[in-house]
């Protein structure tokens, strides 16, 4: 990843600016405190404008009740708002489907039965609540103390109380808003070298955010990045989805490029991203961007700038195209290309952390230059998947156009592979993959190993070499909302500051709702 090294606005750093010369009577504000008063204010009137109209949806709702039989349009309409919000959903998390969808409990199963059987044979149902009755009472008077749940059923309803939080807030729920977020603390340990220090505990992320459908087809989202303390957008867009001409997105969002960068955090298979998706990555940007979406083929284009807090970033164009020659319910292959295109007026760098981000360490980095006037990044990706197996690649080629020096070449690759141990299917949507959903009530497995090599040395730039081999073992609970992430990475570079090999041991609980 590239950026001018600038620290981006935090919002508890910013009371330090105030200076109040109580002798003149005045108040300075520092440009970084005004950036995050824009940003919490922003927030503010996207909320606003989602109560101003909802009162609108609300009468619309409250007219269909009193009418006994709705007429056709009004149910075209009914049907535009559920479809809206069902993409809307899909925009926020790559597998919000499989929500509420817990295995269903043997006494669960023997209710219903007991249902069915009522409605058969009355009297066989009278007779079935007598003895339902005794067995109660009896039961109540044996086990007076409730037995107490486990820390896997504790688990489990976490997210579905923060997911009930508009449904007990009379403000959001009368407004349909959707709120959502997601939590990740992470745990490393370093062998050895210069990170062997930094072995320890790291909150790796902490998001939340709000989201609205609205009727023929737009959608609002606003969600922003809590971790470490700052107060900055993460996605913050108004999008338009059209049948024939696609989807239309505004505003903060990600950039059309590659398969690990349009793939959720909470649908990636490691903890953290490959080396040279890392190192050639764009992650967010205000931009402009069409997706469109067919049963076999896709295209995504994004016209963009910096991001939302000027933190990184130059204008641009990007593209992706993908396509499925082989696509069936349990067989699948995928290819596609990206291209990045950006002219540069600020200071240029590559590097990559070492596939953990509890430590600070970058082995491999090109530093900074103030020379470089434009940049390509472009990328072939290759995957499938079959059954319970699934495996993915990428190739990288990075190339920068410098005033008066060579231009230099950077290259990069990774290769992954996945096996759901319990039997699981991996879904695919929209040229991107998504993470498995357990099917059975002690939740899934899956192993899963990868090798990446990323190389910023070219003409006469020295960033380093690095390639990793790791193995990883994942845990989903019978919800998916919550995950337990384990990699075992073995580290080789080759810098001329000196060689590192550390092993690195890491795991992670994830929670998203």
């Amino acid at each position: 990843m590239y950026l001018e090294m600038m620290q981006r606005p935090r919002l508890k750093d910013g009371f330090s600016h105030f200076n109040i010369a109580l002798s003149k009577f005045k108040i300075v504000v520092s440009d970084e405190m005004k950036n995050d008063f824009l940003k919490w204010i922003g927030l503010v009137a996207l909320i606003f404008a989602l109560t101003m109209t909802a009162p609108v949806l609300a009468q619309e709702e409250s007219n269909k009740a009193s009418q006994p039989e709705p007429t056709a349009e009004e149910i075209e309409k009914e049907n535009e708002i559920k479809e809206a919000e069902t993409d809307l959903r899909e925009s926020i998390q790559e597998n919000l489907d499989s929500l509420h969808e817990d295995v269903e409990s043997v006494e669960k199963h023997q209710a219903e039965e007991q249902i069915i059987s009522s409605v058969k044979d009355p009297d066989q149902t009278d007779a079935a609540t007598q003895e339902t009755e005794t067995a109660d009472t009896e039961k109540s008077q044996i086990e007076e103390i409730p037995a107490s749940k486990s820390v896997r059923d504790f688990l489990a309803t976490i997210p579905e109380q923060l997911q009930s939080v508009p449904e007990r807030l009379p403000f959001l729920r009368e407004r349909g808003i959707i709120f959502f977020g997601r939590a990740e603390l992470d745990y490393a340990h370093y062998s050895s070298g210069i990170t062997k220090q930094d072995s320890g505990f790291r909150v790796r992320s902490l998001r939340a955010g709000l989201a609205k459908a609205y009727l023929k087809g737009f959608s609002i989202k606003a969600e922003i990045d809590l971790t470490d303390g700052d107060s900055n957008f993460a996605d913050l867009y108004f999008r338009y989805r059209n049948k024939r001409f696609g989807l239309f997105t505004i505003g903060n969002q990600r950039v059309a490029q590659t398969l690990v960068n349009q793939t959720s955090r909470i649908s990636r298979t490691f903890m953290e991203q490959a080396l040279p998706a890392e190192a050639f990555g764009l992650g967010r940007r205000m931009a402009l961007g069409w997706d469109l979406n067919k049963d076999r083929s896709g295209v995504h284009a994004t016209i963009f700038g910096d991001d939302l807090n000027h933190s990184i970033g130059d204008s641009g164009f990007a593209g992706r195209v993908y396509f499925n020659p082989a696509r069936s319910r349990f067989r699948l292959f995928h290819v596609a290309a990206s291209m990045v295109s950006e002219n540069m007026s600020r200071k240029s760098r590559f590097f990559a952390h070492p596939e953990s981000r509890v430590t600070s360490v970058r082995f491999v980095d090109t530093g900074l230059f103030d020379d470089v006037t434009h940049q390509k990044i472009k990328a072939v990706e290759l995957a499938g998947s079959r059954d319970s197996f699934m495996f993915r690649s990428e190739f990288f080629r990075a190339s920068w156009n410098r005033t008066g020096q060579p231009d230099p070449v950077f290259k990069g690759y990774y290769f992954q592979a996945s096996w759901a141990m319990t039997g699981e299917s991996f879904s695919y949507t929209q040229g991107k993959f998504l993470r498995i959903r357990p099917q059975k009530p002690r939740g899934a497995w899956e192993v899963a190993v990868r090798y990446s090599q990323v190389d910023l040395n070219d003409a006469g730039i020295f960033g380093g070499e690095q390639r990793n081999v790791t193995a990883a073992v994942n845990w989903y609970s019978p919800g998916n909302q919550f995950r337990i992430m384990s990699n075992l990475i073995f580290v080789k570079t080759y810098r001329i500051a000196g060689n590192e090999s550390p092993t690195i041991f890491q795991l992670r609980a994830q929670l998203h709702w």
